[in-house]
Formats: C-alpha cells, structure tokens, sequence
C-alpha cells in the first residue's frame, strides 16, 4: 500500500471519528433539552404557632398570597400550605391534586380558626366527574392545610388562635 493510501485511510477514519462524536453529542444534547424541568419542593418561608392543650405548636408552612399561583406540585409536595386571600370567601375547598389526605383549618383574618375539615384526596378527577368539594360553613380570609390527623394529634379546635411569622425570624425549628 502506498503511502498517501494509509494516509488517506487514516483522514477518512478521522472524519468518521468527527461524525460519530459530533452525532453522539447531538443525540445527548437533544435528551438534555427534551427531559422535563427538575423541579425542587418548595421551601417553607412561614412559621405558623397554635396554643394547644399540649403546649405551643408550631408548623413551618409554606404561604402563598396568592393561591392562583399554586400548581399540584406545590400542594403535593407540602409541609404546610397557608393560603391567604384579599377577600372573604365561603367557597368549598377540594383535595384536587393532592396525593393524601389532609386536615384544613378556615380562618378569619385575624388567625383564629373558624372550621377544621378533613379532605380526601383526588389526585385526578374520575371521568366525566369533579372531585368532592367541601363546605366549611364559615366565611374565611385563610385556610392551613395540613397533613390528615395533625389538629387532632395536638387538640387543636376551633377558637384556636393561629399566629404566622416569617421563617427567618422563626429559632430552629428542626
């Protein structure tokens, strides 16, 4: 074999190498960008503390000031979601999106806890049907949702008084 053939067999396996590297790399770039987002749970930014039979409770929550920014993400990965609204409300609440049963607290402006209702979950609504709604019976300005059983486990009733306050001013919670 000629020289200029070896080095013409050697520039052709370089041009394949260069095609093959270059393919791979398009491949795993189109994997990378057509994944969906990781997304991160949301991180509590409250404290809320409830006067018990059983002491002072608190629960790191996860406020929201405005509830149409929630997606089911955020309410099945929750500690503890405190919803504040602008205006009163008497609407039913829903376990829409939630993967597990929760107690949810209705209260009035000033924190004090009007109603408490357990919810069961829908995480998706059967066909042609809504899921359950449920009724408090009371006109609110925030609902607490937390994990099914937690008021019961500390006594919490209504008439208890929820106070709320920014995690960083919150000691050590852990």
């Amino acid at each position: 074999m000629s020289r200029s053939g070896g080095l013409r067999g050697y520039g052709l396996g370089l041009i394949a190498l260069a095609v093959a590297l270059s393919t791979t790399g398009y491949f795993w770039a189109g994997q990378i960008l057509n994944r969906p987002p990781q997304r991160t749970p949301p991180v509590p930014n409250a404290v809320v503390s409830i006067s018990s039979p059983k002491g002072t409770v608190e629960l790191p929550v996860y406020r929201l000031s405005n509830p149409r920014v929630l997606d089911l993400f955020t309410r099945k990965a929750h500690q503890g979601l405190l919803y504040s609204f602008l205006e009163p409300r008497d609407q039913a609440w829903t376990g829409m999106g939630l993967e597990k049963p929760v107690s949810v607290a209705f209260l009035d402006s000033r924190g004090t806890i009007l109603a408490i209702l357990d919810i069961e979950p829908c995480p998706a609504p059967p066909q042609g049907k809504g899921c359950r709604s449920y009724v408090p019976g009371v006109v609110y300005r925030q609902v607490l949702e937390v994990g099914q059983g937690w008021f019961a486990r500390y006594q919490i009733k209504p008439g208890a008084a929820v106070r709320v306050r920014p995690l960083e001013a919150a000691p050590n919670t852990q």
